[in-house]
């Protein structure tokens, strides 16, 4: 057993990220190599960098509120709610709150080739 909240994490050093750590929930595995998992701890003001990637993302949020942007949307998800980001869609989290965001990521890795994330972020709130 493990209690994530005693877990310092790992500081998020994509560049773009502000305010992020992160906590890989599956340790020491080498035989799941189309799944991870983990959590990301977002501070107030604190963001994820504008990115894509080769996996479709489920997002839950566990504790605060989560603003979840892509090239030409954005939404908010509070505690509870989840999120699905396809297989190179540009998308970014954002804490648009005052407590520490928890957000839980899981990762399903697809055989497509990467895009580039551009285009414009959308404005929020």
């Amino acid at each position: 057993m493990r209690k994530l909240s005693e877990e310092p994490g790992v500081p998020e050093a994509e560049s773009g990220a502000q305010g992020v750590n992160s906590i890989d929930l599956v340790l020491k595995r080498t035989d799941l190599k189309a799944f991870s998992s983990r959590v990301l701890r977002i501070e107030p003001g604190g963001h994820t960098a504008f990115h894509s990637h080769v996996r479709e993302h489920i997002a839950m949020v566990l504790s605060g509120r989560c603003r979840v942007e892509t090239r030409d949307t954005f939404q908010e998800i509070r505690g509870g709610m989840v999120v699905t980001i396809p297989s190179n869609e540009g998308h970014r989290f954002v804490n648009p709150g005052n407590d520490r965001l928890a957000l839980l990521v899981l990762n399903f890795f697809t055989e497509e080739e990467p895009k580039p994330a551009e285009g414009p972020k959308p404005e929020g709130p």
